[in-house]
């Protein structure tokens, strides 16, 4: 953090005499310090798992200021993402982007949302999501994970996972398949077929992600995109955003 501090007004040789005859002809109480700007740290990565509203939902937080908040909608698994962008932290604890959307699986388009998490009282973390228009706010509430304790490797994302693949137009049965070196390639029974990597994050639980989507019907045809997963457990979630953030493939499976 920096402070400023004002110019002086008189020639060094004047300004002892000054401060002199100020200091013994006032009866003011000195003038109050300015309050000090809270100052912004990184945000505090990691995985946290807990609930938005009603639904079960799992927070990602990268230290790059992108969080994914997965949250379930009418059934155990994942029916949407929440993919905040450009977040900062204060030195209390407070986390907040305003370029966040959520994609919800069968509504499109996206919705723009302001994220704020409150980290001040970690492990636990609250936080709200709130349409820009203000006209609708949800609330979440988590803890930190205990996968948070584990390194991210190779080994152990490897496998082969059944579930579902989800965009904005709806969801399908989808395999992927994560091999020790970290390639990886899915099927969906659409027909779409796509490939990709997986690298874990330094850090974080977490790890990143790039695939590349064959023609129609593929979810997002001839298109390469990044974004992130977590493992948990035999538990693959992923979430990839379209380059233009107007859609989303999500995945949701396990071994």
């Amino acid at each position: 953090m920096t402070s400023t501090t004002r110019a002086a007004l008189f020639p060094a040789s004047l300004a002892l005499p000054f401060v002199v005859f100020f200091a013994a002809c006032s009866t003011s109480p000195p003038p109050a310090a300015p309050a000090q700007a809270v100052t912004t740290t990184l945000p505090s990565g990691g995985v946290y798992k807990g609930m938005l509203g009603d639904a079960d939902a799992t927070l990602l937080v990268l230290f790059d200021g992108t969080a994914y908040l997965f949250y379930a909608s009418g059934g155990a698994g994942v029916g949407g993402v929440v993919i905040a962008t450009n977040g900062a932290q204060t030195s209390d604890g407070r986390f907040a982007s305003a370029s966040a959307l959520n994609y919800r699986i069968g509504a499109a388009p996206p919705s723009p949302v302001s994220f704020t998490a409150d980290f001040a009282h970690a492990p636990a973390v609250e936080g709200s999501i709130t349409r820009d228009n203000g006209a609708e706010s949800r609330r979440f509430s988590a803890t930190a994970a205990p996968l948070l304790d584990t390194a991210p490797t190779l080994a152990n994302a490897g496998g082969l996972y059944s579930g579902r693949g989800m965009a904005l137009g709806g969801s399908t049965t989808t395999r992927i398949t994560v091999a020790a070196d970290g390639y990886a390639a899915g099927t969906t029974s659409a027909g779409c077929i796509f490939k990709g990597t997986l690298r874990p994050r330094p850090g974080v639980n977490a790890y990143a992600v790039s695939a590349t989507f064959g023609p129609a019907p593929c979810p997002l045809p001839d298109a390469t995109v990044d974004g992130s997963a977590i493992v948990d457990g035999a538990r693959l979630l992923v979430a990839l955003p379209s380059p233009d953030r107007s859609n989303v493939f999500i995945f949701d499976g396990r071994k």
